[in-house]
Order: structure tokens, then C-alpha cells, then sequence
């Protein structure tokens, strides 16, 4: 399946919202669609046509005061990832985190963040391993330099 991931943009919305609530996160919408707006957060979608099959939300200003170990902010930190479940295991996933890296690595950070969701914990953490993304010795995350993101995704495309 041929995507192309782009930022966010008006004509996506109620497409993104389809795929919201067809992925059981309907009431996530309205906030969502709300946090486009605020200018330190990243919403990217992967279209399939016109059809949002994706997304990632994320922040390329993540200052959070935690024991980060070797990441510390500032850093990139992805909030949400999904991905249609008719359209997983397509490479669509690793187009949205690779889209998200390349531009944060533009901001001039270095590494990248994320809690990773109790469902699905162990599919989850297989994904953002084959990312280049290791557990963080101390904390509930999951992080890596984005070279390292990049370096994976390009070896495994």
C-alpha cells in the first residue's frame, strides 16, 4: 500500500475522525483535532488517497522533569501512535515515526521519547524496537537517538 505522510491539515479531519472512532478512540477526537492549533505539537497522517489510514501526535518541546537517562530534554516524545487495523504490518507505522524523527532531527534534537500503551504492551514494544527504540534503565520509557530511529527504519524499508 502506497501512503504519503503529511502534516495535519483541515481536509484530513474528518477523515482522521473516521479513523478514530473506528480504532475506539472517538471521544479522543474533538481533543485531538483541538491540539493542531497549540504550536508545539506535531500531528502527521498517512494517507492512503485521501483516506487517513494513520497518525502520530507527538512534541518536538518535551521538557518533562523524570529521570531520562540518557535522553534528556529537550527531546522529541511521540504521544500516539495508530495505525487502521486494516492497515498494519504495512510499513505505515514506521513511515509516520520516520516522518516525526526526520523532523525532529530539522528542530535540532536529538533523541526521542515515548511512554509506550498498557494494550497491546508487548506488540508495542516489538514495534518501537524494530524503531531503534530500547527501554530507558530507571523509567516506564522507551528512547533512542533519532540517528538510531532513522539508521533502523531505513535498514528494514
Amino acid at each position: 500500500m502506497t501512503v504519503e505522510v503529511t502534516e495535519l491539515a483541515e481536509e484530513h479531519e474528518s477523515s482522521l475522525r473516521a479513523l478514530l472512532v473506528a480504532e475506539g478512540m472517538g471521544l479522543h477526537a474533538g481533543t485531538l483535532l483541538d491540539h493542531r492549533h497549540r504550536p508545539y505539537e506535531r500531528l502527521y497522517v498517512a494517507l492512503a488517497g485521501s483516506v487517513v489510514v494513520g497518525f502520530v501526535e507527538g512534541t518536538f518541546t518535551d521538557r518533562e522533569i523524570f529521570g531520562s537517562g540518557e535522553f534528556p530534554p529537550p527531546r522529541a516524545r511521540i504521544v500516539q501512535l495508530v495505525v487502521a487495523v486494516h492497515s498494519r504490518r504495512t510499513g505505515i507505522g514506521s513511515a509516520l515515526v520516520g516522518r516525526f524523527a526526520i523532523d525532529a532531527e530539522a528542530a535540532r534534537l536529538d533523541s526521542l521519547v515515548l511512554y509506550p500503551e498498557p494494550d497491546h504492551a508487548d506488540v508495542r514494544r516489538a514495534f518501537f524496537h524494530h524503531c531503534g527504540m530500547r527501554p530507558v534503565l530507571g523509567t516506564p520509557l522507551l528512547g533512542a537517538r533519532l540517528d538510531i530511529i532513522r539508521t533502523a527504519l531505513v535498514s528494514r524499508s
